[in-house]
């Protein structure tokens, strides 16, 4: 068709290439929107982001999606309101004081790590109240996290019936048996995502607004999933799950009467308790789990022992505890039990929000869930929209199946669970402007444009921050792969792990454990090396890798250790001796130490010193076959000594 002559070429053009506002701004919003969802899906599926190689990638996808949320009045001035969900300002609030606390934390990188993950919820709170309020999206969105939610727990069902415990690529721990844990390697973890799975299911049922095919989806996705949930044999996911259901359907019914809502408390425990009576008396493994978890010797006097250890901790900075995201190295000298191994978490997120941010930021956080609880319970009554009273009630229970299943375990602690919890309130928060239950504020130009502007170069920075850890943390990952298959007929991985380990370093230059590894390397190396000049060059490389890592994390005792074994390689056994004891002295209960330190010394000749580090070894552990032997051999060679003294 030959074009209209009486139009200037440049109109044209025009006409040609532009899209409408309204299109430009459709897209630029579903850009956003599928950056923001990768942390509550992918995350969901890479075991649940729990390391920095996986959480540090979404969390760079996060936070430019944040960019595109904080910038949106650029796009369109109507845009430029400020929808700020219960509980905004109060997490904010959190996140500047985790901010405080920072240089004062004793291991900056996890700390920083840290921030940046509670950075990533805030923001995806306050974005997803905005998206999610506009254009019907709550269905897409809930959609997607239900449909998700549905082939992880189909594939839990594959699991369980092949007797299969790969995890994806991955093999689940020998401790889990064929405990059902889909995408996620701890079955915990797998509970406490049913856990809210079930309460977003639940809430889309009865909803005629969603639609039948949403509807039929979440009924579906509701039969199934719990029993997996049993199948999962989580005992703190039973405990939220019912906790969360129990919520909802309390709140729902409080709704249509007071009487009704009465009855519901009393007619809810008797029906858990009929079920808890039914399980118990046909369920071998449900009365076997509930028997562990009234056992001292099992997991429950494990836990017990670790809450214990914490309160400790708790007594001795109560106010601003000991450092944001440095759990795992600071409870080490509080360490009673005698498992040569340190703890990520104190498998109570009350306890262990406590301990890293004081009783501040444990008050902050409970203001934050708080605000979010009591606005929602003070509008709830008045809600006309169906949708509304299910979606609430619905976060309600999400809520509180969280906050119970964290009284046992660490789910808050963890990425993705954190942020699909965070989706399903936005979309409740969203909702409830979208129907002028809360009310958006539209503040001036002139006040916009320069918080924005900030806000946006915030969410950069976090973004090449998010990427420096992820990259880092995935080389390493790769690195440490590769060590763990060196063989004689493998040995060009050393070269291979070794350019890894070093590219980690240089793009995180403050994340020790690459400079670990790399110290490991090369003392490895060194001990197997004939050439004296070698050798010598391989461990001054050794130290000096060692050193670089305990300038940035000196509570570690691997990295002390490595300093310590290193120096003896150097023919420094007196500074050797001295890490050695640093060891033992920050790690009392860790037998492995112990019994490095008897026996260099036995092998330095110091017999005396040597018997009362191995007898100390043997307070740790008295059945160790190592030490005993030491002991035994020790005291025989002291015999000796005597007899050839005596006159």
């Amino acid at each position: 068709m030959a074009a209209d002559p009486s139009l200037p070429a440049p109109q044209r053009r025009r006409r040609r290439h532009t899209l409408p506002v309204s299109t430009r701004r459709s897209i630029y919003e579903w850009v956003a929107i599928l950056l923001l969802l990768s942390a509550s899906t992918v995350g969901v599926v890479l075991f649940g982001a729990v390391k920095n190689w996986s959480a540090g990638s979404l969390m760079v996808l996060v936070y430019l999606g944040a960019f595109l949320y904080v910038l949106r009045p650029f796009l369109d001035r109507e845009l430029a309101e400020w929808k700020v969900p219960p509980g905004g300002w109060m997490f904010l609030l959190f996140l500047l004081y985790a901010l405080i606390l920072y240089p004062f934390a004793p291991v900056a990188h996890e700390a920083r790590f840290e921030i940046l993950k509670i950075g990533s919820y805030v923001v995806a709170f306050w974005a997803w109240t905005e998206w999610a309020s506009r254009y019907r999206r709550w269905r897409i969105l809930l959609g997607i996290l239900l449909f998700l939610g549905m082939l992880i727990v189909l594939y839990a069902i594959v699991q369980h019936m092949r007797g299969s415990t790969m995890v994806l690529h991955m093999e689940r721990h020998e401790q889990y048996g064929m405990r059902a844990s889909g995408t996620f390697r701890a079955p915990a973890l797998f509970g406490a995502y049913l856990g809210t799975l079930l309460c977003l299911a639940a809430c889309i049922v009865p909803m005629r607004v969603a639609g039948p095919l949403l509807r039929l989806l979440a009924g579906y996705v509701f039969i199934i999933a719990l029993p997996v949930l049993f199948l999962s044999e989580s005992r703190s996911g039973w405990v939220g799950a019912v906790t969360g259901l129990s919520v909802f359907v309390l709140m729902v019914v409080w709704r249509r009467s007071v009487r009704a809502f009465l009855i519901a408390l009393v007619a809810l425990p008797l029906i858990f308790g009929s079920l808890f009576g039914a399980l118990w008396a046909t369920s071998p493994m449900f009365k076997q789990r509930l028997h562990d978890a009234l056992a001292i010797e099992g997991t429950a006097g494990h836990r017990i022992l670790m809450w214990e250890d914490t309160w400790d901790m708790i007594r001795d900075r109560p106010l601003f505890g000991h450092g944001v995201g440095n759990y795992r190295w600071t409870h080490i000298p509080y360490k009673t039990w005698t498992e040569d191994m340190w703890l990520d978490f104190a498998h109570n997120d009350y306890l262990h929000l406590w301990a890293d941010y004081g009783l501040v930021g444990f008050f902050l956080m409970m203001l934050v869930f708080g605000a979010v609880v009591v606005r929602c319970l003070f509008l709830y009554r008045r809600l006309e929209r169906e949708r509304d009273v299910y979606l609430v009630a619905g976060f309600m229970g999400a809520i509180a199946a969280a906050l119970g299943h964290a009284m046992f375990d660490f789910n808050l602690h963890i990425f993705s669970l954190c942020h699909f919890l965070i989706l399903f309130g936005g979309v409740t928060m969203g909702g409830l402007f979208a129907s002028g239950a809360l009310k958006a504020r539209k503040p001036s130009l002139f006040v916009w444009m320069p918080v924005a502007a900030l806000a946006g170069v915030a969410c950069l920075v976090a973004a090449v921050l998010s990427l420096q850890a992820g990259v880092s943390g995935a080389l390493v990952r790769v690195g440490e792969e590769k060590v763990s298959r060196i063989n004689l007929h493998t040995m060009r991985l050393y070269d291979e792990a070794r350019a890894d380990f070093t590219r980690a370093a240089r793009i995180d230059p403050s994340y020790w454990l690459a400079h670990l590894e790399l110290g490991d390397l090369a003392r490895r190396e060194a001990f197997w090396i004939r050439d004296p000049e070698y050798r010598e060059e391989k461990v001054r490389e050794a130290l000096a890798h060692y050193k670089r890592a305990y300038a940035h994390n000196p509570l570690d005792m691997n990295v002390v250790y490595g300093i310590g074994r290193s120096w003896f390689m150097a023919g420094e056994e007196e500074k050797s001796l001295d890490y050695l004891r640093r060891t033992v002295e920050y790690w009392p209960s860790n037998m492995f130490y112990a019994r490095q330190l008897g026996l260099q010394l036995r092998q330095m000749g110091r017999l005396e010193e040597a018997l009362a580090a191995f007898e100390y070894a043997r307070t740790i552990d008295s059945r160790d076959p190592v030490v005993q032997l030491n002991i035994r051999l020790i005291q025989r060679d002291l015999a000796r000594r005597q007899t050839q003294d005596t006159p």
